[in-house]
């Protein structure tokens, strides 16, 4: 078979549009021939054990990736990534106007796989974790709802250092997370502050937000650096869970 030129076939198509748009007629006709004519030959040229070839070297990338995660989790002690976790995508259907930094209620619960504890977040940062749970909708504790139970380990990420500390207290009148740090150090302001996995709840690397200010508490020991949350914890809508896979590390 004649295989047509690039010259010809482009004026084909000119003609054919110039056509439809003069006698009104479907150009979507004409098409359904020239994909035979064209791409059958090209297609008839590949030969099917190049397809199966490229699927077992995607297989074999992903193979080769998940075991770098593991030895990268074994090296860093680390017991999960963001990777090995599904989101669950969920709605806000409640909030406490009292309490309105502590909780809110999402419209998934057991029957969607939620359950205490999960990490929670939106489009761009940490929310919160489960609370409590039920068959349709679950609570959300907020990481501006600091108590001993809820303080989270994060680090700074400084240009020539990282810092570490807590997320301890919640400025409610400034709206700013506190966090207390474990060492004297110089902080620079939008510095990014994230999650260290450290915990077993928060899986390492959610950003938590960027450093407003610093400073040394009365005592002269203690020191606290100001940020500025990047969730919305005041008028999200949409949230999602993060509902961890269970990954074997042999």
């Amino acid at each position: 078979m004649t295989r047509l030129k690039p010259t010809v076939i482009i004026s084909l198509l000119f003609i054919l549009l110039f056509l439809s748009l003069k006698f009104d007629f479907n150009l979507l006709y004409p098409y359904y021939y020239l994909k035979d004519l064209i791409l059958t030959p090209v297609l008839a040229g590949v030969d099917s054990d190049d397809i199966i070839l490229s699927n077992e070297s995607y297989e074999s990338i992903i193979a080769s990736l998940q075991s770098e995660i593991v030895e990268l989790k074994k090296l860093n002690n680390i017991k999960t990534v963001l990777s090995e976790f599904n989101k669950i995508n969920a709605t806000i259907i409640g909030r406490n106007k009292e309490y309105w930094f502590n909780t809110i209620t999402i419209d998934k619960g057991k029957k969607d796989g939620v359950k205490a504890d999960f990490a929670v977040i939106d489009n761009d940062g940490l929310i919160g974790r489960v609370e409590n749970v039920r068959e349709y909708t679950s609570d959300v504790k907020l990481i501006s709802s600091i108590d001993k139970n809820n303080k989270i380990s994060v680090v700074i990420h400084n240009d020539n250092k990282d810092y570490y500390g807590l997320l301890t207290d919640f400025d409610t009148k400034n709206k700013l997370l506190i966090i207390t740090l474990f060492e004297e150090g110089d902080i620079m302001d939008n510095a990014k502050v994230e999650t260290t996995g450290l915990g077993g709840i928060f899986p390492k690397g959610i950003l938590i937000g960027e450093v407003y200010d610093s400073y040394k508490e009365s005592d002269d020991v203690t020191y606290i650096v100001r940020v500025k949350a990047k969730s919305n914890l005041e008028g999200d809508r949409y949230v999602s869970v993060l509902q961890r896979e269970e990954v074997s590390n042999s």
